[in-house]
């Protein structure tokens, strides 16, 4: 993921005395996504970086799924943002993909604990967090969408170190979850997947 980092096309400082980048990335700081994003970096003061615009991101990831084979792979990620605390070599990375519908959730999770995220399927580990939630879109998109879920991917570094607890990887999660919310919004998903406040839950089976 690191690599596609220097794609970035803006960045902008977001703590108190810093600007708001706009858009996907900016998330309001008084917004359920912006205090999440916070939590999950421990600090108010970092720089938040859009690595595509909203629009380009959004026309990419539908031409993405149109062109999808509809095969067992899911398509290659679309990197969005990047936040760095500031003076931190750490951050985390946000990105999306479309996987197939037909996998059962846990056989989605690539590692990590599995959980339930108000409807969808999470899973976290030491280096990544992701989230499957179905997107269904309209016209041509149609057919294509049903048969897909969205995939939410953070790449997270941020002072994770070896051993990671539940309460963080629900933070982790929650945080995946409003960012998903907010790009289920601006892709137009009919279905509107992600309404619900997050709640994580783990699923049976999965390791404690």
């Amino acid at each position: 993921m690191a690599a596609v980092v220097a794609l970035t096309a803006t960045a902008c400082s977001s703590g108190d005395s810093g600007s708001q980048i706009e858009g996907l990335c900016g998330p309001a700081a008084d917004s359920a996504a912006g205090k999440s994003l916070r939590e999950v970096l421990g600090t108010d003061d970092f720089t938040a970086e859009a690595i595509t615009s909203d629009g380009r991101f959004a026309e990419r990831f539908k031409r993405d799924l149109k062109e999808w084979s509809g095969g067992p792979n899911s398509t290659s990620p679309s990197f969005v943002c990047k936040f760095v605390p500031d003076g931190s070599e750490n951050h985390v990375v946000l990105g999306f993909a479309w996987s197939p519908a037909d996998q059962p959730g846990k056989e989605r999770a690539e590692g990590g604990k599995v959980y339930d995220v108000s409807g969808a399927t999470g899973s976290a580990g030491q280096l990544a967090a992701e989230l499957f939630a179905p997107c269904e879109l309209g016209g041509e998109l149609s057919g294509p969408s049903r048969k897909a879920v969205l995939r939410a991917d953070a790449a997270l570094t941020v002072d994770r170190g070896r051993n990671v607890d539940r309460q963080r990887e629900a933070s982790e999660l929650s945080f995946l979850y409003l960012m998903t919310r907010e790009a289920t919004e601006l892709l137009g998903c009919e279905n509107e997947p992600l309404e619900k406040d997050p709640v994580v839950k783990p699923l049976n089976g999965s390791a404690s």
